[in-house]
């Protein structure tokens, strides 16, 4: 009875929330991003109740409920009274700290993102090739940067992220320290940083502030953070950290340097693709070699992965000796180089252009 959507702002939560259930005369929908609903507390939710009831409505939707303290109480006492909820959130820890407490087992959960590049095609009516996911990497998911193309608004959207769900959730005065550390993040997408490194180069009041930071992006689905590969969860803790952001456009649009550098951009859209079905994704590297990503379920490796922009002859032995190191470091029994447009079998390893990879998903969900 109880259906949960979250996702990174402006990625479609509240559009799918009101196309699926909303335009039903049974349903009674409150966004609590509507300023007229500010202050709104525990004791309204009964008040909204009657009006549902008066009304004759049998679906209650709530659109970024994480904006009122303790919703989670009103929803596990709503649903055990049989009544039907769908809430949206923009933050994370919806599905984690206040869910995991109060309502274990009740829910259904969907977690949105901006558009993949399968769903991109769909939204521009393109075709899988290396040129539509060229302006795939550029312009991202977000539905409405699609429409307007107008990058003041990924710098707003960025902006509105920190301020609203983080800032103001955290009750944090001076958000623009993070709002440093974002566009730090933004413009480093898969280099490897320590919390201390980065404390000191953005003069950050403290390394327990940096790491809570990060974590606040994390919980917003601004930022990822993927540690070191290593079977001991002290090293994967206490080594560097390398961090990817949920959407091409937004990172270029906000980096100081992102936009040119493809090979990263690159990087981040691979990334992107193996975390819409994996949250347990961590690099690899050894005294000489590296890998870009090893994904595990179950404290098992499944696949390991190279994002290469170009396989050429001064990157080919470097790109084989760190996924083959990675794979038997791993154990791992199938690894891949995804790269931009080539096709290939090199040394027993599969070569793929990623438009093709990420095309593969969408034909098997068909």
């Amino acid at each position: 009875r109880i259906v949960i959507i979250t996702g990174v702002r402006r990625s479609g939560k509240s559009t799918l929330l009101r196309s699926s259930i909303g335009n039903s005369d049974k349903s009674l929908f409150l966004s609590f991003e509507d300023p007229r609903l500010e202050g709104f507390d525990m004791s309204d939710f009964m008040k909204v109740e009657e009006i549902a009831i008066q009304t004759q409505k049998k679906y209650l939707l709530f659109d970024e409920i994480q904006n009122v303290d303790q919703w989670e109480k009103y929803i596990r006492s709503a649903n055990d009274r049989g009544i039907h909820t769908y809430i949206t959130g923009s933050n994370a820890s919806l599905l984690s700290r206040e869910l995991g407490t109060r309502l274990t087992g009740r829910y259904t959960q969907l977690e949105l993102y901006p558009f993949s590049y399968s769903e991109f095609l769909l939204f521009r009516n393109l075709h899988p090739g290396p040129e539509s996911y060229r302006e795939y990497l550029n312009t991202g998911g977000f539905p409405e940067y699609l429409t307007n193309h107008d990058n003041s608004y990924l710098r707003q959207l960025l902006k509105d992220i920190i301020i609203r769900d983080i800032a103001v959730r955290r009750n944090i005065r001076n958000e623009s320290t993070i709002v440093k550390l974002a566009v730090h993040l933004l413009s480093n997408i898969g280099k490897e940083f320590s919390y201390s490194n980065i404390t000191r180069l953005l003069e950050i009041s403290s390394v327990r502030s940096t790491i809570d930071y990060c974590d606040y992006l994390k919980e917003s689905y601004l930022a990822d953070l993927i540690p070191l590969y290593s079977r001991s969860i002290k090293k994967q803790i206490a080594n560097p950290k390398k961090a990817y952001c949920i959407d091409t456009g937004l990172a270029r649009a906000n980096s100081l340097s992102f936009s040119e550098d493809k090979g990263r951009i690159f990087e981040n859209a691979v990334f992107m693709h193996l975390r819409r079905d994996h949250d347990d994704i961590m690099y690899y590297k050894d005294a000489k070699s590296e890998c870009d990503f090893l994904v595990r379920m179950n404290d098992n490796i499944l696949l390991v992965i190279q994002a290469c922009w170009h396989i050429n002859e001064d990157n080919l032995q470097r790109e084989i000796l760190g996924i083959s190191n990675a794979m038997r470091e791993s154990n791992a029994k199938e690894g891949m180089i995804i790269t931009f447009n080539q096709e290939d079998e090199l040394q027993g390893i599969k070569v793929m252009p990623a438009w093709k990879w990420e095309s593969l998903k969408q034909q098997k969900n068909n």
